[in-house]
């Protein structure tokens, strides 16, 4: 049977229709919208099997602009925005039905040296001292209406710890903030391209609901409308999803039907190998 993490991985892998377009699967989480970690994760795959190979990933941004569906693939289409001497920008669209569903600008770096300084690594306690995040979900998953309950129950491609559980359906008052422990479920690939889509990926998990910590709302609450405006990475140091990584997340703005939710992601020896920034919907009509 194919493990979730192997399933993950397949998922970053296309059908490819010409030079710039690739067709690429969908995952049903439950929801009937796509994960928006997914098609971050695809569109950065398309864009790197675009990009000089010479060239490193160093930063995207992704513009979400309508819901996707989980029931169909998903087309990318990537255009090379700018080849410079070390550096080059590609779009990555992708389109469900015809229409865009989201739009990814990516750029890569040639490798050198420069500079080195970076922030220091909070003192939040080992994995082990956190809950077991997925252990908590499949326990709530029982008490939910079949078809949600089994794609809550069933196994994730990776293991996480967090600081703080928010009970999806019922939100209880907790700080603007989150610590999240993670590495993959199995073992993943040490190919720096795969290892940044993972990372892309997991890294849409807990930055918006973040910001709904403070005012006591679980994203599937009644009445909750919560959805992904934008979401940007930069990609800092080379790094291994097999071993534990920590990511600290802040909720530092909610306001006008906003939330605004910044990270940094540690590897457990405390080098800061990307930062996250992301903006969501979080809408609540009584």
């Amino acid at each position: 049977m194919q493990s979730s993490l192997e399933h993950l991985l397949n998922l970053l892998k296309f059908e490819k229709i010409d030079d710039l377009l690739f067709r690429g699967e969908s995952q049903d989480l439950g929801l009937r919208q796509v994960f928006g970690g997914q098609v971050v994760a695809q569109a950065l795959s398309a864009a790197m099997q675009v990009a000089p190979q010479d060239r490193l990933l160093h930063s995207c941004h992704a513009y979400f602009l309508a819901p996707g569906d989980s029931q169909y693939p998903i087309i990318y289409d990537v255009e090379t925005l700018r080849e410079g001497r070390n550096f080059s920008a590609l779009r990555v669209k992708a389109i469900q039905h015809n229409e865009p569903i989201c739009h990814i600008t990516v750029s890569f770096q040639t490798d050198e040296t420069g500079f080195d300084h970076q922030s220091g690594m909070p003192d939040v306690g080992l994995p082990e001292n956190f809950i077991d995040e997925n252990a908590m979900i499949q326990k709530m998953a029982l008490h939910l209406p079949s078809p949600l309950k089994e794609k809550f129950v069933v196994e994730r491609p990776f293991e996480i710890r967090t600081k703080y559980l928010n009970n999806p359906f019922s939100g209880i008052r907790l700080p603007a903030e989150q610590y999240a422990w993670f590495k993959t479920q199995g073992k993943a690939p040490l190919d720096l391209g795969i290892q940044q889509c993972l990372l892309a990926y997991f890294s849409d998990f807990h930055c918006i609901l973040t910001a709904l910590h403070p005012h006591e709302k679980g994203f599937l609450q009644q009445g909750m409308k919560v959805a992904t405006i934008d979401h940007s990475i930069w990609f800092h140091r080379p790094f291994d999803l097999n071993q534990w990584h920590l990511h600290a997340i802040e909720s530092n703005n909610a306001f006008a039907g906003r939330g605004l939710a910044r990270g940094q992601i540690f590897s457990q020896e405390g080098k800061l190998i990307a930062t996250t920034q992301q903006e969501g919907l979080i809408r609540y009509q009584k």
